[in-house]
């Protein structure tokens, strides 16, 4: 399991999130959907910055372990950039394809978001890097991002679809 959790962790890195969330957005915008790519690339923007902000705040450090699968992160511990991050991407994703897919390839998408979320979260505490707290609070600190994001967006001015 411990190669797994290695690389499900990815799931919630920038360095893996931030070129797809360009590509989808690029596509959203291709496909005339501003709204959702400004959904996604908002989402995962306002995260990152709110939780390295709060990490700032809290100042809380790492927990102390021994032989670690993976580098221990340099940064504090409070709250979990890869478990908030995931979390604003395939919140983000399952509410694009709610909006966009048919019904069937809009829950099949959501199972699969949730599931990559539910693994990056476990992973970050398996792998030892994050208390358990540190995960819930970056799921939480994301969620309540999104929705509240999800509430302002449609109050933004765009121009009219030609």
């Amino acid at each position: 399991m411990d190669t797994f959790f290695a690389t499900v962790t990815w799931f919630g890195s920038l360095y893996l999130l931030l070129p797809f969330s360009i590509l989808i957005c690029l596509l959203l915008l291709g496909a005339k959907r501003p709204q959702e790519a400004i959904l996604l690339g908002l989402n995962l923007i306002v995260s990152v910055i709110s939780v390295h902000v709060a990490k700032l705040l809290f100042r809380r450090p790492r927990p102390d372990s021994l032989g670690l699968l993976v580098p221990m992160p340099s940064d504090w511990s409070f709250p979990s950039a890869h478990t908030a991050q995931a979390t604003a991407f395939f919140l983000s994703i399952t509410l694009i394809a709610i909006r966009i897919l048919p019904p069937f390839w809009a829950i099949l998408t959501s199972l699969i978001s949730l599931l990559i979320v539910a693994g990056v979260s476990y992973s970050r505490v398996y792998l030892q890097v994050h208390y358990p707290s540190d995960v819930l609070a970056g799921l939480a600190l994301a969620i309540l991002l999104v929705l509240l994001v999800q509430a302002i967006l449609p109050h933004l001015y765009l121009p009219p679809e030609k």
